[in-house]
Order: C-alpha cells, then structure tokens, then sequence
C-alpha cells in the first residue's frame, strides 16, 4: 500500500469518527504527508538516475513554461507588436515611417480640352482624359523634433522620379487645360467692383485666354512663366502666403518657396515646404493615440474653416493604434493639400496577397454639402453636392477637390460637358487596406481629382 492511499484512507477514517479530537488528527494528517513526500523522495532516488531526473525536470519546466505561453500569448503578443509600432528610433515603424521602405508610385491624369474655341461660342466642353504619367514616389520625414508629451514634429521631404515604361508617354506630351493664372485672378477680385474692373483691363491687355496649351512637365513640376504670375510678386501678394508657413518652433527657414512660375507641384520635388510643420503622437505616452496628428503648423485648427470643420484631427501619416482597424467602422487622415481630415468607412474584410484585410472606403459624405449631410454646414459649401471648395486652404485662389469624373456628385457637373466624364466605381474610389491586428495599411488607394 502506497503513502499516497494510506493517507487518504486514515483521513476519511478520522473524519468519520464523530468524537475524535480534531487537533491530533491534523496532526497525524501532517505527520502522514511529512512521511509520504520522504518516501516519494527515496522512490524518487532509488528510481531514477541523475541523467533521468535532469530529464525530468527539463521537461516538467518545459511544461511549465509552455502553459504560461499559452495563458498568456495575447498579452505577450501585445507587448512585442506596441514595441515595434511605437515611434521611436529603432522600431520597426520608425524605419518604415521616417523613410519610405517600398516602392509608392503616383499617377496623374488630365482632361484634354478638345474644342476651346467653341467653349467661347457658349459649347459645351468636349474633353478626352490622358494618361496615367506615372511617378515613383520617395518620401523622408527631416527636421525631427522630440518632445516630452509623447509627440515628434517633422516635416515631409518627397521627391518624384518619373517612370517613362509606365506613362502612356513622355513628358513633352501636350494637353490644352485651363489658365489657373487668368482664372485665380478673376476670382481674386470677385465681390469688388474696383478690383473686379482693375484685373479685367489688365487680363485684356494682356490677352490672356481661359485655355492654354501647356507639355505634361510643365504643368507638374517644371512650371511655366505667366505675366500674372509676375505682377502678383511684384505687388508682393505672396505675403499673406509667407505669413501661413512661418512658424515659431521651426528653426530653419523653410517658408513657402518662391513662385516664380505656374505649376501644379512647382518646387514641390526635393523640397519640404508644402505639407507643412507636422506634429504626431508617436504611442510612448498612450498607445491608442498613436500616429494621431496633434498640431499642424504649430495650430491644433486651420483658418480655411468654420468651427469643427477647422478642426486638426485624424491620422497623421496614415498610421493607427494596433486593434483600431477590428475594433471601429470609421478612420480619418489629416489632409495638408486639403486642410481638413477625410473620413473612411468599413465595407468588409478582403484580402490582400493572401493576408486577411479590413477594407475601408472614402465616405460618400467627405465632399457633401449640407442639403445632403448636415455636419458639413461648416465647410460653407454652398454648390451642389459632389465637389469641395478648399479655396481658403493653402494659397487662398480658386480650389476644389471631387473624386475622378465628379464620381458620386451632383449630375450637374457632368451635365456641364458634352463628353468626357464617365465616373466608375471601383475605378474612381478611394480606399485603405488595413491588417486588422497591427492597423498597418497593406494597399492605399487615393483617387482624386
């Protein structure tokens, strides 16, 4: 008979007896189990060799050590991912953020304006769309600043190398487009009727035309030379633009670049002024913050609109907290170009090279107006629904932002031309890709117009 039996059979024996002192049988219950652990003990030795035993004992903390993984994988899966996500030099975000580890390429369409001279007959404009012009994008974050409240300001440094083998081709193609100079002007002096006067007479001395036919290059980064252009930095315009980019906590000179020429992303390549003085929680102090934009231009709200509206919120640089992307049907990125968030809603998992993604699509509402989404009242935009005026945003002249083809606006844009839009879905959308674990985007498509 074992020590093990023994002593349980003696203990049910005790208890049964009504009038036993209780005091000597836990003694006896303790003297038992001192005896059967010197027994196990003996057992033990006379069985088992040394070799055996260190066997034994691997395997018991082997044991061990595997049921404390498994109890606790989630929490030590947590921790290792919030190490890595965390924006700190050394991280694996840092790396890919602070320099762009993969290949982001850009690819920019224009409308061709088929029939100008008739548009000055009251036709309507015939257009036919051209490209892609495709770019390789690089992106550096430069002038990092840490600060103590768990946030890096930075500023962004792109530069563009075009890929002639995926353009429809070279950049000395020509398209006949609008004078944004001419137009900017007019627009200028809209409401005044000196001004409105004055730059009448001056664009008719000057014949400038609506339409103008420009190469690709010229229209992106290389800029062309406009007499208007010459006499707004003569009359020092620009100077309300300067005041926009001067900013206390940067050190460096870096205001708004000097616009000698007209170009859509003029002095734009190789340089760091246009997005702006960026401020981002990095997820040392709060994790469920991270990459959440916490100032631009040294400003927690911009001046281009009213009330929320004006509000500096969303993703920075389009990084989130890990477990938002599963947890919440909506995400918002801070737009620079646009001064305002745009906001993405869930439409369901996908898959992305076989790595299971929550799928998030620009909400039909960002670009709304207030007939049809009542938050929107504060972007004061008074024309039919579809399209955005962001003219207040950066440069202060006519702006406005829609999705490719006017898709999901108003029919009154299309209404507007005879041929030439034909907005698609899927072909015109905008949507990121998001690991629902690591809320790291997989695919980004950003399709704007």
């Amino acid at each position: 008979m074992s020590s093990w039996f023994l002593m349980e059979t003696v203990y049910t024996r005790l208890q049964k007896k009504k009038n036993y002192d209780n005091l000597k049988a836990k003694a006896l219950c303790s003297w038992l189990l001192k005896n059967c652990f010197t027994h196990l003990n003996l057992f033990l030795k006379m069985a088992f060799s040394t070799k055996e035993k260190l066997l034994l004992l691997l395997s018991a903390s082997s044991l061990l050590f595997g049921t404390s993984i498994l109890t606790y994988r989630q929490t030590i899966y947590n921790s290792i991912l919030n190490s890595q996500l965390e924006i700190e030099e050394g991280t694996a975000a840092y790396n890919a953020w602070v320099k762009t580890p993969i290949p982001v390429y850009t690819k920019f369409y224009f409308l061709d304006m088929i029939n100008p001279a008739a548009f000055y007959n009251h036709e309507k404009p015939i257009l036919e769309e051209r490209g892609p012009y495709t770019f390789r994008e690089d992106e550096m974050k430069v002038n990092l600043t840490w600060h103590n409240n768990g946030t890096i300001s930075y500023r962004r440094m792109k530069f563009w190398y075009f890929e002639r083998e995926m353009s429809v081709g070279p950049l000395t193609d020509e398209v006949t487009t609008i004078n944004v100079p001419a137009v900017g002007a007019a627009e200028f002096g809209r409401g005044d009727l000196f001004m409105e006067w004055g730059i009448s007479d001056m664009l008719s001395t000057m014949e400038a035309k609506i339409f103008i036919k420009k190469t690709i290059g010229e229209l992106l980064f290389d800029g062309y030379e406009d007499l208007i252009m010459d006499m707004s930095k003569s009359l020092k315009v620009q100077d309300e633009e300067e005041d926009f980019y001067d900013f206390e906590e940067d050190s460096e000179d870096e205001s708004i670049a000097p616009i000698e020429k007209f170009g859509w992303f003029y002095q734009r390549n190789g340089t760091s002024w246009s997005d702006g003085y960026l401020s981002m929680h990095t997820g040392a102090e709060e994790m469920s913050l991270l990459g959440n934009i916490a100032s631009w231009n040294n400003r927690n709200r911009t001046e281009a609109f009213l009330g929320d509206c004006g509000t500096v919120r969303g993703s920075s640089d389009g990084l989130f907290p890990p477990g938002l992307a599963s947890s919440t049907d909506s995400i918002s990125i801070f737009s620079t170009d646009l001064c305002r968030p745009l906001h993405f809603t869930k439409t369901g998992m996908r898959e992305v090279h076989g790595i299971p993604v929550e799928r998030f699509d620009l909400a039909a509402t960002n670009f709304a107006n207030s007939s049809v989404c009542a938050e929107n009242a504060c972007y004061n935009n008074n024309i039919p629904s579809g399209v955005q005026n962001v003219s207040q945003c950066k440069m202060e002249s006519p702006a406005f932002v829609s999705r490719p083809h006017f898709h999901l606006a108003d029919p009154f844009y299309k209404d507007q031309f005879q041929y030439g839009i034909e907005a698609k879905e899927g072909k015109h959308d905008s949507s990121f890709w998001v690991e629902p674990k690591s809320s790291i985007p997989v695919k980004v498509e950003m399709r704007l117009q």
